[in-house]
Parts: C-alpha cells; sequence; structure tokens
C-alpha cells in the first residue's frame, strides 16, 4: 500500500490479493483504534485507490481498506497505513 501525501489530503493506492473484491471503502482516522470515517475506494484490476480530502496538514493519519458488507470478499481487510498531509 501507499500514502501519498498532498495539500490538505492523502492520495492512497493498494494492491488487492483478493482478485473478486469490487466494492470497498478506505476507513480512516486519527488513531488506529478508531478508524470512524471512510472514503469510497476506486477499484480496477486489483488496485482500490483513493483520495481523502479535508484533513488537517501535519496531523498523522491511520488507514485501512475493508470490502463492503455485501461484496465477495467480505470480511478481509488490509493493514493500517499512515502519513501527514501538507498544509
Amino acid at each position: 500500500g501507499a500514502l501519498t501525501p498532498g495539500a490538505s489530503q492523502l492520495g492512497v493506492s493498494l494492491y488487492l490479493w483478493e482478485a473478486t473484491c469490487v466494492a470497498g471503502k478506505f476507513f480512516y482516522g486519527t488513531s488506529k483504534s478508531a478508524l470512524i470515517n471512510s472514503e469510497d475506494a476506486v477499484i480496477a484490476t486489483q488496485e482500490a485507490t483513493a483520495t481523502i480530502a479535508g484533513l488537517t496538514p501535519g496531523v498523522k493519519y491511520f488507514v485501512q481498506f475493508r470490502p463492503d458488507p455485501a461484496d465477495p470478499s467480505e470480511g478481509a481487510r488490509s493493514g493500517i497505513y499512515y502519513g501527514r498531509p501538507t498544509a
């Protein structure tokens, strides 16, 4: 997985091992035990991407991908990644 910091945002890109995954979200927050916000992922050819905007520059954000409940890959989760948006 890769997080690319930008102005008040993080670009997220993740390779998906589950070829059947067609829908999911990136969950994020300022604590890895409280990923309470979400951003829909764009999924194409085993890659999930998103841009998470409206973030506070310099604050550390944690991000995890989870397939949607009705997805064939339901229950799978990525590792937890982190990054800090720039000003």
